[in-house]
């Protein structure tokens, strides 16, 4: 044992290393490919050297990625086989990850630049042989100007979001201490127990879910001075008791307590940054390519890391409230979560095309679950492909929700109980689940009220073109033009109720 814990602390030296070469190499170029921009001077030998420099570095973080992924799921795999007791205390595991997060933004912005470099170095060159070749083709130097000015301008925008990336948007209901004092009570017991600070925002919404992040500008988040914010989605409490929702925000508190949420900021503004670029990028430029390429590096180490730092969170929530709380909320709200978004969400726009309405949000969630359960046993078939799946991805920022499992039950005797709803939990629950009811109806009308819009723009166009014979028996909304079938007793473009 003490070999194998003595050949791992070489091997993260040896990563420890290659990284800082890595550094050192970006600390280099980075400043020379940037200054290629102020003198304006491009040529195809500076372009081979930065791209063999991003090669380099390229191999290096994928190298050390990999091999961290590998040593993570063997020390996962050792505490379930009964080799160690503690599921994750390699500090060199967690000291590597984070130094291989940091360099990912230097390597970005280096790639950023290359790109760009890239994609004036092939515009002029190919100017350049067009020029030379007598070529008259129009259509030519209009893709290399595409080239340049498109690429010129993602990678712009590209940099704007990764210093001001947008903001979280939520659908949902704050709800201030005053109002649910019970549930803030908890909250603040749970952070003293983890022994960190409390969150300063609940919201409660009608998406599944329940998650902590931090609110503010990248700067403040980064250092962990943001607002600290707890969402709940309504659809993930079904069927849980008080204990059971005790110990996911326990694991919700331990993002906190790990300082993943600053990470989580760091990772979000780097990926809106590289996302936005790639999506602005010209596909015919070869910088779309490489931004690409980064991209699944980008993807491979975030989330490799993520399932890290989970893994961490859920030892927090076990050593609080034991195995088998911890594994029954789990199971429930991953069920429930993938019930709602596979099964009930699709049945809710019908409601609504009817002129039906949610009015309890709860009590909704309710009937459909019996609905489903009666007619297909979905519910139980949910449960037992959850439990039984076991794809492990390096794209997931999760381990399978089997190994998750598997691993809670390791964690000894479960504590006591309280078998008491989580709906209990709070006060004025039927109040709190009508006013997310309006939000949700809100939501989905103003989506169908588009849809239906852009439907009848279509059905227009192609009247232009097919006149609508004079004995047609298609009917249409006298307010908004919607069209209005046979049974449907509400305008499904205005709201408006349907006279016959």
């Amino acid at each position: 044992m003490l070999e194998v814990a003595k050949t791992r602390k070489n091997s993260y030296f040896l990563q420890i290393i290659g990284l800082f070469f890595a550094l050192l190499l970006l600390i280099v170029f980075l400043p020379l490919i940037l200054s290629h921009f102020i003198i304006i001077a491009f040529n195809w030998l500076d372009l081979l050297i930065y791209g063999v420099v991003a090669f380099i570095i390229y191999l290096i973080i994928r190298g050390v990625g990999n091999s961290l992924d590998k040593k993570f799921n063997e020390s996962v795999q050792d505490f379930l086989d009964g080799k160690k007791e503690k599921i994750l205390d390699d500090k060199g595991l967690l000291r590597t990850f984070a130094f291989l997060l940091i360099i990912l933004l230097p390597f970005l912005l280096f790639l950023f630049a290359l790109a760009l470099f890239t994609a004036i170095d092939v515009g002029l060159y190919g100017f350049l042989l067009i020029s030379n070749l007598g070529i008259i083709d129009i259509r030519i130097p209009i893709a290399l100007g595409v080239v340049m000015i498109g690429t010129a301008i993602a990678i712009l925008i590209g940099l704007y979001y990764l210093f001001f990336p947008p903001k979280r948007k939520t659908l949902g209901i704050t709800v201030r201490q005053d109002e649910q004092k019970r549930l803030w009570d908890i909250t603040k017991k749970i952070a003293i127990e983890i022994q960190t600070k409390p969150v300063d925002k609940i919201i409660i919404t009608p998406d599944p879910g329940i998650c902590v992040y931090l609110e503010g500008n990248i700067f403040s988040t980064i250092i962990g001075r943001g607002k600290r914010n707890l969402e709940i989605g309504l659809p993930s409490l079904y069927d849980l008791n008080i204990d059971e929702f005790k110990a996911i925000l326990a694991h919700e508190y331990g993002h906190f307590s790990n300082r993943d949420t600053q990470w989580t900021s760091y990772t979000y503004s780097m990926g809106n940054s590289l996302m936005t670029a790639l999506k602005n990028t010209p596909t015919i430029s070869p910088a779309y390519w490489l931004l690409r390429l980064y991209a699944n590096l980008y993807f491979k180490i975030t989330k490799g890391f993520s399932r890290v730092r989970e893994v961490m969170a859920d030892a927090i929530a076990l050593d609080l409230y034991g195995s088998e709380v911890f594994s029954n909320g789990l199971l429930k709200v991953a069920t429930n979560d993938l019930v709602f978004n596979e099964k009930i969400q699709q049945f809710v726009p019908e409601y609504l095309k009817n002129g039906q309405v949610i009015i309890n949000f709860s009590k909704f969630l309710k009937l459909m679950y019996e609905q489903i359960d009666k007619d297909d046993q979905y519910v139980e078939h949910a449960k037992k492909v959850l439990f039984a799946s076991n794809i492990d991805n390096v794209y997931n920022s999760h381990l399978p929700l089997k190994t998750r499992l598997d691993y809670a039950g390791k964690f000894g005797v479960a504590k006591e109980t309280e078998d008491e709803k989580v709906e209990s939990f709070f006060e004025n629950w039927d109040k709190l689940n009508e006013k997310v009811a309006e939000l949700y109806n809100s939501r989905l009308l103003n989506f169908l009220k588009a849809l239906r819009l852009a439907q009848i723009k279509r059905e227009q166009q192609f009247q232009e073109v097919r006149p609508m014979k004079k004995d047609s028996n298609i009917n249409y909304c006298p307010v908004c033009g919607a069209v209005i079938k046979e049974n449907d007793n509400f305008c499904i473009g205005c709201g408006r109720k349907i006279v016959k």
